[in-house]
């Protein structure tokens, strides 16, 4: 356990990839002034936000239903906690908008992505 969730190792992943990629960044960036880790860094993160806003943009796999269930779950655990069982209850945050934001994070990453592909042509 873990403030309140439950580990799993979907979660150790991202980190571990950012971390893979600000290792190649700064290593291959920093001797010389050829800038080819930033843009596999920029293309790697571009590509990773396509992945992870095109799967709450299109609901992939049930991830807005799980992230809205996790939130309501959290919820009322403080609820719980605090003695305000009116927590639970409120409905403020639809899957309307986790799909708006997922649609946000994809077309940035495509953003990311061309961007590093221009760079490279130049």
């Amino acid at each position: 356990m873990w403030g309140g969730m439950q580990w799993r190792w979907h979660l150790v992943q991202p980190p571990a990839m950012l971390h893979v990629m600000l290792m190649i960044a700064i290593s291959s960036a920093a001797p010389s002034s050829d800038p080819t880790g930033v843009l596999i860094f920029l293309a790697a993160l571009g590509a990773a936000a396509i992945c992870i806003g095109a799967r709450w943009a299109f609901n992939l796999r049930g991830a807005v239903d799980a992230t809205l269930a996790r939130r309501r779950a959290a919820l009322e655990l403080r609820g719980q906690r605090t003695g305000d069982l009116s927590l639970a209850d409120t409905d403020s945050v639809g899957p309307g908008f986790f799909k708006y934001l997922g649609g946000v994070i994809a077309v940035a990453g495509l953003a990311l992505l061309a961007l590093s592909l221009f760079l490279v042509t130049d």
